[in-house]
């Protein structure tokens, strides 16, 4: 391999490693609701997992809590989007989207791209529908947690709040109030500053500086050869 071969490679590979580290998107969490149910009943963090994907959970106070479909319309979960074209979801929790309650079920989470509605907390551009008819007996009592990933790209800011200033709303059971949950108390979740402009992070510079001495290696192995 020629030395100018060698430094290409080098310096390409320090630089690939420093964009694929630079993109983070903000995590978000949403830790107040209103509705039917108590204001701090769940927490919705959203976490980028990598450019095309970002991971949702749903996490009720008490497995008191459950979501169900009530109609009403009233949707288990529903959220707003910037677009929803090559949109794909992976369920964490239940795995595969699918639970059981008791001897009922087993009952089926679902992707719905063409959105939903969760009265009074208006239209949103996606919906997670459920197979469960209505009744609290038939509700998912646990985290509801998925990946989405989009074809394209994927952030964090892409999740929007709709005209009612919902970014989330769901349909949520005490086992035996039902009713719709709206999130609109966006933050973003305090993360350690990026290095300064034109500084490379501290792993690359060490890549960067151990394909310096390899080179020099190379090169004096060369002159002696």
């Amino acid at each position: 391999m020629k030395f100018s071969q060698f430094a290409g490679l080098a310096v390409g590979g320090a630089m690939t490693l420093l964009s694929a580290t630079a993109f983070a998107g903000p995590t978000y969490t949403f830790n107040l609701s209103s509705g039917v149910q108590p204001n701090n009943v769940g927490t919705i963090t959203l976490t980028q997992v990598d450019s095309d994907s970002v991971t949702v959970n749903l996490d009720l106070i008490s497995t008191v809590y459950g979501v169900l479909n009530t109609g009403g319309p009233h949707t288990p979960f529903t959220f707003n989007l910037a677009s929803t074209t090559g949109l794909s979801i992976d369920f964490i929790s239940p795995a595969g989207g699918t639970y059981m309650n008791g001897t009922n079920g087993p009952y089926t989470f679902s992707l719905n791209t063409s959105g939903g509605s969760n009265t009074p907390f208006g239209s949103f551009s996606v919906a997670i529908d459920s197979s469960a008819g209505n009744g609290s007996g038939k509700a998912y009592y646990n985290d509801l947690t998925f990946t989405l990933k989009r074809t394209g790209g994927l952030s964090t800011d892409d999740f929007l709040a709709n005209s009612k200033g919902a970014y989330f709303a769901a349909d949520l059971t005490d086992g035996k109030n039902t009713g719709a949950q709206g999130w609109n108390d966006r933050t973003k979740v305090d993360q350690p500053p990026p290095p300064p402009t034109g500084v490379p992070e501290p792993l690359t510079l060490s890549l960067l500086g151990a394909g310096l001495a390899g080179m020099a290696a190379f090169s004096r192995r060369k002159r002696k050869a």
